[in-house]
C-alpha cells in the first residue's frame, strides 16, 4: 500500500504541467496581450455588457510551427471560485428568436471568416500593427470587432462566434465568446484563462457598470 502511494506521489510530481503566464491586467477594452515563444494572445472586452452579458473577442497567432486546434473548449471564465458559462450559439438563436436553429446552416454562414482573408487564402495578419495600449504586434480592437453588438439570426452569430478551428503556424485567427447573464453587483471582475499550444494565458477582466 505504502509503496503504491509512493509510486502514485512520484508519478504525479513528474507529469509535465502546462506553464501558467502571469495574469495580464489593464483596460480590457482597449485591449490586452499575453505572450509566450508558442503564442501571442490578443483579448478585446466590450466596453458594454450586451443584455448582461460579457463579450470577449479573442485572437490568436500562432507562434509554436505545427497547426494548433483552438476553440470555445480552451477558455473559461471564473469569478473568484465561481465558473461562468458561456452561451453556445444554439442557445444564443433560441433566446434572441424563440426557435431553436438547426446546426447546419448555410455553407456561407460557417465560411464566413473570423478575421480578413488575402488573395491567396490565408488569414490576413498585416492589422498587426500595435494596439491602442501600444504593445507592439497588438491587435486593435477594430480589426476584431466585426459584428453589430445584438446579432439577431444564426448567420450573424456564425460569422462572429469562436467555434472549433485549427490555427496554421505564423497565421492568427479566433472570434468572440459571449458569457452567460452576470451579476454585476456581485462580479465586479472575472479571470479569462486561454489554453493554447500548451500554454496558459490568464486576463483579469473588470465588468462593465
Amino acid at each position: 500500500m505504502i509503496r503504491t502511494l509512493v509510486l502514485a506521489t512520484a508519478v504525479a510530481l513528474a507529469a509535465p504541467s502546462m506553464p501558467a503566464q502571469e495574469i495580464v491586467s489593464g483596460d480590457a477594452a482597449a485591449g490586452l496581450v499575453s505572450r509566450t515563444a508558442r503564442s501571442e494572445v490578443h483579448l478585446v472586452a466590450d466596453p458594454m455588457l450586451n443584455d448582461r452579458r460579457l463579450v470577449l473577442k479573442i485572437v490568436i497567432l500562432n507562434l509554436s510551427g505545427a497547426p494548433q486546434p483552438f476553440g470555445p473548449d480552451a477558455v473559461t471564465v471564473t469569478a473568484g471560485e465561481t465558473p461562468i458559462a458561456l452561451m453556445t450559439r444554439d442557445a444564443l438563436v433560441t433566446e434572441r428568436t424563440g426557435t431553436a436553429i438547426a446546426s447546419d446552416e448555410t455553407a456561407q454562414a460557417h465560411t464566413t471568416a473570423a478575421l480578413p482573408i488575402t488573395s491567396t487564402g490565408q488569414t490576413d495578419v498585416s492589422g498587426f500593427t500595435g494596439s491602442s495600449v501600444g504593445v507592439t504586434g497588438g491587435v486593435p480592437a477594430s480589426s476584431i470587432d466585426r459584428a453589430q453588438r445584438r446579432p439577431s439570426n444564426a448567420a450573424a452569430l456564425d460569422a462572429v462566434l469562436l467555434k472549433p478551428i485549427t490555427i496554421r503556424p505564423n497565421a492568427a485567427d479566433g472570434g468572440q465568446v459571449i458569457t452567460e447573464k452576470l451579476r454585476r453587483a456581485k462580479t465586479p471582475e472575472v479571470l479569462v484563462t486561454i489554453n493554447f499550444a500548451g500554454d496558459v494565458h490568464r486576463f483579469n477582466v473588470k465588468v462593465p457598470r
